[in-house]
């Protein structure tokens, strides 16, 4: 039997480095497509500026974007700093999640126990990263990340140590009926406007079912404080809160993968460089504070008050 303590640290983070770029490269495919309604399969990996399939090896995770320096090998289309972002971010959380759950799991706990704990929750933090970047450029979040998510969760709930069966359902009932029927529905009937969105209650859902009612209810504090702090700034400096999303239609821009390209003369989609505050990407950072520190951050704040 082998036991995670008995792995070399070094070989585990290249593993889940190499695992998490390669799953952000098709994270970037998802954040392209299931806002335009398209399928994640089929067609494969091409450039939509001049349709030019892409192949294989212009396709490899963060090498392919560097190697061609942003640019479109086939046409020369510029390439947004978007999919060099988000495959970056997918690696290093999973060489995180590899590092809580298998480099630093307890001595008794085995490899592949180690390494499916990080990979249900790499799939947990994915599902965050594709709700970020959707909700950046199109002000909404996809059920495709957060039905599947929740479903998870609540399934993986019993063979996770934290944060248990009871926990995991409460907090994604929870999590959907404070968002639902405070910041939707009761908002809009008395403000005519809702404060935020129902694809927000089934992210929250999801981010219940993984993490529990604490976890929740954490994300959701946290994401709103954080959420004000950059709204103010924005605000304070002029710039633009609330995005126009891209023209659904618009094929023109890069598909995903390193080697796809949009035209020059469309905007580039605007997660990166047309700042805005939608909420979705701050309740997800409120989740991953909580998955990684937030014990550590609620005893600090408990602190306080002693």
């Amino acid at each position: 039997m082998i036991y995670a303590a008995d792995l070399a640290p070094w070989l585990v983070r290249a593993v889940a480095f190499v695992f998490g770029a390669v799953w952000g490269s098709f994270f970037n495919v998802a954040i392209h497509r299931w806002p335009r309604g398209l399928s994640v399969v089929s067609p494969p990996s091409h450039c939509p500026a001049c349709e030019t399939p892409i192949p294989w090896w212009r396709n490899v995770p963060i090498v392919g974007y560097l190697a061609l320096r942003g640019r479109a090998a086939c046409c020369g289309a510029r390439l947004s700093p978007r999919y060099l972002l988000v495959e970056v971010l997918s690696a290093v959380l999973c060489v995180a999640l590899a590092e809580v759950f298998v480099v630093r799991a307890a001595p008794d706990v085995v490899w592949d126990d180690g390494a499916l704990l990080t990979l249900v929750y790499f799939a947990f933090v994915g599902g965050l990263v594709i709700a970020t970047f959707v909700d950046l450029d199109w002000m909404e979040i996809p059920d495709e990340v957060s039905l599947p998510g929740a479903a998870l969760g609540l399934a993986t709930a019993a063979m996770r140590p934290e944060p248990g069966a009871a926990a995991a359902a409460l907090g994604a009932g929870g999590g959907y009926l404070v968002v639902q029927l405070v910041f939707v529905w009761s908002y809009e009937r008395l403000a005519g406007r809702r404060g935020m969105g129902e694809g927000d209650s089934k992210l929250l859902m999801m981010i219940g079912a993984f993490l529990g009612w604490k976890g929740a209810l954490f994300a959701l504090v946290a994401g709103a404080l954080q959420g004000l702090v950059v709204a103010g700034i924005l605000l304070a400096s002029g710039r633009r809160v609330t995005p126009v999303a891209p023209d659904r239609e618009d094929e023109d821009d890069r598909e995903g993968g390193d080697g796809d390209g949009d035209d020059e003369d469309e905007d580039e989609p605007r997660s990166v460089g047309h700042l805005k505050v939608p909420y979705g990407p701050f309740l997800a950072l409120g989740a991953i504070e909580f998955l990684f520190f937030g014990e550590w951050i609620i005893e600090r704040y408990l602190d306080l008050f002693v």
